[in-house]
């Protein structure tokens, strides 16, 4: 299955159970989701030329980044009314600095190593 448009609320494959679906519906980081996304993203990534990714794959890519950024932003504004359930501050940190890696990594063409990546 297409884990991006799995994750993509406006795509028919859409699905509450994804990544994006569990943390919106029941503001639950679930590693094992995120994991499905990121691993796509890599292997997208090597399939495609550096120099062109289409617009079908781009634009719901880049409204998941969109969405994730602005949902860790909230968790952390205490005048925000969500918060990610069972996510450790520590932990928090992590996974927000290895999304905004992979995220980029992707949108650059060039991801990062995992082997550097930490959590």
């Amino acid at each position: 299955m297409n884990e991006i448009n799995r994750n993509f609320a406006w795509s028919d494959d859409y699905s509450e159970d994804s990544f994006v679906g569990t943390l919106h519906e029941k503001q639950v980081w679930s590693d094992e989701e995120y994991f499905k996304l990121e691993n796509y993203l890599y292997e997208t990534c090597l399939k495609l030329p550096s120099d062109f990714v289409p617009r079908e794959i781009i634009w719901p890519t880049m409204r998941i980044y969109s969405y994730l950024s602005r949902t860790l932003c909230s968790h952390l504004d205490s005048n925000d009314g969500f918060k990610i359930k069972g996510l450790e501050l520590v932990n928090f940190y992590d996974r927000r600095e290895r999304v905004q890696l992979v995220f980029e990594g992707f949108f650059k063409g060039e991801m990062p190593n995992k082997d550097y990546l930490e959590y």
